[in-house]
């Protein structure tokens, strides 16, 4: 059940498990991936296509999986409204990387989408951002590099490749992750 206090399913914050969002979760098939995988875990799905929500929230009801949830809004709008330091990992793949100069404006993935980030992630939370397209990945880059509080690292965990990404891989076209963690004492 979800509050309407806050987005987050009732009881996630107190339960102490981790926490994990995917901000533009499309059609959930990624979060259900995850949730199954990890069900010691809660992960929140955030899509602005409510026909998708739905689908998707029916999907988690029949799956009876307790500890996944999609709500419907705006990636950072939603974010901004989400308590500090609660996420473990932020996951943010396949964005529309908007690829007009004069629609960069538009891009989700932006400095202040990145600050909202740092401030809910945990000491140590993962910001992992994924996408197909070169330049946005370089502009990605350059905007983490000037948000401080964030440090770029490795990420040795698998994770279920979504919908985009098995498509790539049969098209031969490369994929850009950029994994940074939040300090322990950050």
């Amino acid at each position: 059940m979800i509050s309407e206090a806050s987005p987050l399913p009732t009881g996630w914050i107190e339960s102490g498990r981790p926490l994990e969002i995917d901000v533009g979760c499309h059609k959930g098939l990624f979060l259900a991936e995850m949730a199954a995988l990890y069900p010691d875990r809660n992960f929140l799905g955030i899509e602005r296509q409510a026909e998708r929500v739905e689908r998707t929230n029916r999907k988690i009801q029949r799956l009876e999986m307790r500890n996944a949830a999609v709500i419907c809004g705006e990636g950072h709008e939603t974010l901004r409204t989400l308590p500090s330091s609660v996420a473990d990992h932020i996951h943010v793949l396949f964005p529309d990387p908007w690829p007009k100069r004069r629609h960069h404006i538009r891009r989700l993935i932006q400095p202040s989408f990145i600050e909202t980030c740092l401030r809910l992630l945990k000491p140590c939370g993962i910001l992992r951002l994924v996408t197909d397209d070169e330049p946005y990945a370089r502009d990605v880059r350059i905007h983490a590099a000037n948000v401080p509080g964030l440090v770029e690292c490795p990420d040795d965990r698998e994770y279920p490749l979504t919908e985009f990404q098995k498509k790539f891989l049969v098209d031969g076209r490369p994929v850009y992750a950029l994994i940074l963690r939040k300090p322990i004492n950050g």
